[in-house]
């Protein structure tokens, strides 16, 4: 329905994978979208369970595709891991890291924590494109001796360009789940924490925010975990043939952003 959250909204936390691009391919209408919310006076927080890259990588990413997003409007689960350990963790340690080179500039730049593969304090798993028995043996022996296991976030896949799906960071997280047999700490979407990062980020009363998201396990249930208006754009996995959880349905579905465009009733 046209118009059906005009003057509803005012702020929006946006998933990136599957909802503004694909890969390295924007999806139509993400490079209008964002002047349009800019010129409406909407706010907005990038938030994403993909931990490759930094902040800046992301920004940098979305720049080639003629798309300006601005380094701190992007909370990634990244992020979220380094200010979980910062706040549980003051001390700091060694971080056996099992994930790409965006995940361990995020966890080294903060203050005490430091990159370790022998006796680690800490094993973090997120997506690893080189993910190999070597690492895998590693991560599992740091963690039956004890060091803390926590994982950026469990999506079992990642949505390319082609209409394929990739295996991800929980593809991952459960052989090293398998083979520790520990349950690790979940940072990313659908846990709270990461929502409430950019809720305050926004400023604004989560009434007044949508999520949206292309997931309906993790963008949705994030939604509905931190009491905001969700709205399920299928251009991602959604559009893949996933069969929606009956207990977590969104408050909205939308084609892609230019129907999302419409019914916030920008120009």
């Amino acid at each position: 329905m046209a118009d059906e959250l005009a003057g509803k909204i005012e702020g929006l936390i946006l998933d990136i994978d599957g909802v503004i691009y694909r890969g390295n391919q924007p999806l139509p209408g993400a490079r209008e979208f964002f002047p349009a919310l800019r010129e409406a006076g909407l706010y907005f927080i990038l938030l994403t369970n993909n931990s490759t890259l930094t902040q800046q990588e992301y920004s940098l990413k979305l720049s080639k595709m003629g798309i300006a997003v601005e380094p701190d409007a992007i909370v990634t689960s990244a992020t979220a891991t380094a200010l979980y350990l910062m706040q549980h963790y003051p001390d700091g340690g060694g971080v056996y890291v099992v994930g790409e080179s965006g995940l361990l500039t995020t966890l080294t730049n903060v203050p005490g924590f430091r990159a370790e593969s022998s006796g680690p304090k800490f094993v973090v798993v997120g997506l690893h494109y080189h993910f190999d028995y070597e690492v895998l043996k590693r991560a599992c022996n740091a963690i039956r001796t004890g060091a803390h296991f926590i994982a950026t976030n469990a999506d079992t896949t990642i949505p390319v360009e082609g209409g394929e799906l990739w295996p991800g960071a929980g593809s991952i997280l459960a052989a090293v789940r398998s083979c520790s047999g520990v349950e690790p700490v979940i940072i990313g979407k659908p846990n709270p924490y990461i929502g409430q990062m950019g809720l305050l980020k926004l400023g604004l009363p989560a009434e007044r925010v949508l999520c949206v998201g292309d997931r309906v396990e993790t963008d949705i249930a994030l939604g509905k975990a931190i009491g905001t208006p969700t709205a399920l754009i299928t251009t991602g996995v959604a559009g893949q043939g996933d069969v929606r959880q009956p207990e977590i349905q969104p408050d909205h579905t939308f084609d892609g952003l230019p129907a999302l465009v419409q019914a916030l009733g920008l120009k």
